[in-house]
């Protein structure tokens, strides 16, 4: 079996924080940079990475409460990205981090 990725960009889209799409020559807020990253796993990896944006703080449920404090308390700051459940990246997201983890993951092997 094939190992399946999910990556998930906790945000607030409230907050002033915005990051270049290589694909587009303007400045998108991380949900449409999130989009474009979906779009551009669907193509280079189709059907084994889903991207999912959360609205941090939109949330009803308590998925994400840790990290909520965490942030709240300045210790990581927004956007958080997680792989497969783990968080990996915050302040940010880099495509070219991002795609190097997928790689990784996907090379290992598969996932018990």
């Amino acid at each position: 079996m094939l190992n399946r990725i999910h990556i998930q960009i906790l945000d607030n889209p409230f907050e002033d924080l915005n990051f270049s799409v290589p694909a587009v020559d303007e400045v998108a807020d991380n949900q449409a940079v999130a989009e474009d990253l979906q779009n551009s796993m669907d193509f280079h990896y189709p059907g084994m990475v889903h991207v999912e944006y959360v609205d941090l703080f939109l949330e009803e449920d308590d998925r994400f409460s840790e990290i909520r404090e965490m942030v709240s308390h300045g210790l990581i700051t927004l956007p958080v990205i997680l792989i497969n459940g783990r968080p990996f990246l915050h302040g940010g997201i880099s495509r070219s981090i991002i795609i190097e983890e997928i790689e990784k993951l996907l090379s290992s092997g598969p996932v018990h």
